[in-house]
């Protein structure tokens, strides 16, 4: 290769080296337009968690204990027996611990009883049975209803999700040709997405636990509503512009 030859290809790279960042920097300050969207679906619940709790109290531990995991059996048994699958109960909670009993207590002027706690969270793909399990639990020997949550199996969140971004794009691009058409200019593409992370949505219902009467052959059942629930989605867009 000839010095001329060299000379040149030196020069050569020496002007790709100056013309890529020149172009570069020119993309960089490209006009833009920045708008956020959201979109939002509203839809029933098809998914109940519902936590409930059996509470003994004794002053020997071990009356107290034992009590405790006998009423917890009967609860958990009776619950299987309306078709909930083991896989749907969990025990989300257990505590034993000793205090001085309140004066109006069956147990007042003992120097300590014994408290054991075992909550119950079950989870059903049927929520028009929110309060038919309660009144069971109930009925079989939990004495504490702690909460009852509605929300939305995973695989309805992940399609009622894709429905709610395509919402709130299409609200974004509507605020941006709007912004644009004010400002006289035109939008030539995007140049930048995000969208904000999401948690399945939950509603939390108010709970009575069904009154029994005189035997338990009659109750007044639970009445439990799910309403609706709303899945959102926000996305923050980047356009491009010109004039």
């Amino acid at each position: 290769m000839t010095i001329k030859m060299k000379w040149f290809g030196l020069c050569l790279l020496m002007v790709c080296c100056l013309v890529v960042p020149v172009a570069a920097a020119e993309v960089g300050d490209m006009p833009t337009i920045t708008v956020s969207g959201t979109g939002s679906v509203t839809t029933a619940p098809d998914e109940v968690i519902i936590s409930v709790g059996v509470q003994t109290t004794h002053t020997d531990p071990i009356t107290a204990q034992q009590e405790n995991a006998q009423k917890s059996a009967a609860v958990i048994s009776a619950l299987k027996g309306l078709g909930i699958e083991s896989e749907d109960i969990r025990t989300s909670g257990y505590r034993m611990y000793s205090r001085t009993p309140d004066d109006d207590s069956p147990f007042a002027g003992k120097k300590e009883v014994y408290v054991v706690s075992n909550t119950v969270t079950i989870t059903y793909n049927d929520v028009t049975r929110a309060g038919e399990i309660i009144d069971t639990a109930v009925m079989s020997g939990a004495n504490n209803v702690n909460s009852v949550r509605f929300t939305i199996s995973d695989e309805k969140a992940q399609s009622l999700r894709a429905q709610a971004l395509i919402a709130a794009v299409n609200q974004a691009r509507d605020d941006a040709d709007t912004l644009a058409g004010a400002l006289g200019v035109t939008i030539t593409g995007v140049q930048d997405v995000t969208t904000y992370g999401s948690s399945t949505p939950m509603v939390y219902a108010d709970t009575m636990a069904g009154g029994m009467v005189e035997s338990a052959k009659f109750y007044a059942p639970t009445p439990i509503e799910a309403g609706t629930l709303d899945v959102t989605a926000t996305v923050n867009i980047v356009y491009a512009i010109q004039n």
